[in-house]
């Protein structure tokens, strides 16, 4: 990362330390409940409330200042935060032997096909919006072609689901899928590599567009730029 584009992600993201290390606090505070026999996803839940309000000061910051790219951040933050259930599952499969529903990651109430399906409806709209407002983004471009991919699957999915009433088809390309019996993975694996490559398309993306924020918006005022920051 060049030194100009680490002074922007500085300038974009940075935010008061006392405010970080509170919420960290807090997080720490919270997880410790899980030995009083707290089930792990209500731990989850509680440390996603308690960073909620510095992940919506960061992004009013970023709008004020940058108008849409908050947008862009906003997707960024949440398809990272999906990413690390699908890690969790893949912990609970390969490192802890689980199957079934005891395999459904953190949150495993919300491991189910209408969830899948109209996240990756989400991402999909975000990717279009966003191909829209950065149309010069080639990365988005990449996004939008995965994105659109994942969805089609999804597509496939929802529609055994609602045929049979069963959930669990492989879809396309997973083991058993419809597409030459599918790739040798097997659905909790493809759709963690997929959503893992849309979260790296993203994230470069992002970087990309930052690194094209006009320099106005990078050199500010002293008083501006604490504003700015919230340092």
């Amino acid at each position: 990362m060049s030194t100009s584009l680490y002074k922007r992600m500085i300038t974009i993201h940075s935010v008061p330390l006392p405010l970080i290390l509170l919420t960290a606090g807090i997080s720490a505070g919270l997880v410790a409940t899980f030995w009083l026999g707290w089930a792990i996803w209500q731990v989850a839940l509680l440390v996603v409330f308690a960073w909620l309000p510095l992940f919506f000061l960061k992004t009013a910051s970023i709008q004020r200042q940058y108008g849409w790219l908050a947008f862009f951040f906003i997707l960024v933050v949440t398809q990272g935060a999906h990413v690390l259930e699908h890690v969790a599952q893949m912990v609970q499969i390969h490192l802890l032997g689980f199957s079934g529903l005891q395999a459904g990651g953190i949150l495993g109430m919300l491991n189910i096909e209408w969830v899948h399906f109209t996240w990756n409806s989400w991402v999909l709209i975000c990717a279009v919006l966003l191909v829209f407002l950065f149309p010069k983004n080639p990365w988005l471009w990449v996004l939008l072609v995965i994105s659109v991919w994942h969805e089609i699957e999804h597509v496939s999915i929802m529609s055994v689901f609602l045929r049979t009433g069963h959930p669990g088809a492989p879809g396309l390309l997973a083991r058993g899928g419809a597409i030459g019996g599918g790739l040798p993975l097997s659905r909790p694996d493809l759709h963690f590599f997929y959503n893992l490559l849309e979260e790296l398309v993203l994230i470069i993306a992002y970087l990309y567009q930052i690194r094209r924020l006009p320099v106005s918006d990078e050199i500010l005022s002293p008083a501006r730029s604490q504003y700015i920051t919230g340092t």
